[in-house]
């Protein structure tokens, strides 16, 4: 049983670059593997250990902790049978999660957290604009019903939605959401800074949500996608049972492999017919190397 843990944290954090040796070194030593991003923002992370949690909560109450407003990193946590990451990562970015807006302050003005409870209330409301901060592909497996799908590529092209869609829209509540938080956090905060008062966020997101609320009072339709090898998960943050396309990255279900689009290693409904005979190649090579390293016994590290 490996123990995920998802987790963030907006904070000035002016010294972070001198940090990723040591925070690399720290996790390593505890059997810690997964990806944390370090800005100066903030820190944003997804990691997992083996059997037993607490390596991973003394590496964020012990090391993580000990700088000024890191204390309280939010975390989210879940289980999965298979191993998620095959490698640890601690990479420096110049934002944790990325909207180009430069000034954008979640830990000024961002919108207010709200709770399951109040968050179905929100939902109901047939004034209240809800948006789905996520990225297309990400939507297109679930969503809480009756949201906004803004239809972007990235979290960069957020702005843009906003600016096209709802520029005259200042005057209603707004109710935002992401996976586990991070996203539409800084997605608030942007929208307060373009003149929108009444803005509300999911707290915890949609990880939170389907880890509390029982499936027959639930809002939500369909899976969350999770950024790890389990995909996407279900209530109860159970896995879904989609796989990831190794050509393109997306998601696929068992009905997207019976798909004549869908070649193993190669294609999917979503890139079939998108990729050069170089990029098709270098796929098909790659996939090769996963099969030959399971066949082997042995994890092949390009995975992630």
């Amino acid at each position: 049983m490996y123990h995920v843990a998802a987790f963030y944290r907006y904070a000035n954090f002016f010294n972070y670059r001198e940090l990723k040796e040591s925070w690399h070194r720290e996790a390593k030593r505890r059997g810690i593997k997964g990806t944390i991003l370090l800005a100066k923002e903030g820190i944003n992370g997804t990691m997992a250990v083996p059997n037993n949690q607490y390596p991973l909560s003394d590496f964020l109450d012990n090391v993580v902790g000990l700088y000024p407003g890191l204390e309280k990193v939010e975390r989210k946590w879940s289980q999965t049978q298979n191993e998620p990451f095959r490698k640890l990562k601690v990479r420096l970015k110049k934002e944790i999660v990325t909207l180009g807006v430069p000034g954008t302050s979640p830990s000024l003005s961002g919108g207010k957290h709200v709770g399951v409870s109040r968050w179905n209330e929100l939902l109901s409301d047939p004034n209240t604009l809800v948006i789905d901060t996520r990225n297309d592909y990400e939507v297109a497996l679930g969503t809480f019903k009756g949201a906004i799908n803004p239809r972007t590529a990235s979290f960069r092209d957020f702005p843009e939605y906003v600016k096209a869609q709802l520029h005259n829209q200042r005057g209603r509540p707004v109710a935002m959401f992401c996976t586990g938080g991070i996203r539409c956090e800084k997605a608030s905060a942007y929208m307060r800074d373009q003149g929108f008062n009444e803005v509300y966020q999911l707290d915890g997101g949609i990880l939170n949500y389907l880890a509390t609320v029982d499936k027959k009072h639930s809002q939500w339709e369909g899976d969350c996608f999770v950024f790890d090898d389990r995909v996407a998960v279900t209530h109860n943050l159970e896995p879904s049972g989609h796989s990831m396309c190794s050509a393109c990255r997306q998601p696929i279900s068992d009905e997207d492999k019976s798909d004549k689009r869908y070649v193993a290693g190669e294609s999917c409904p979503a890139c079939f017919g998108t990729k050069s005979e170089e990029a098709l190649q270098s796929s098909r090579e790659r996939y090769k190397q996963i099969i030959l390293a399971a066949q082997r016994g042995e994890q092949h590290l390009r995975r992630d």
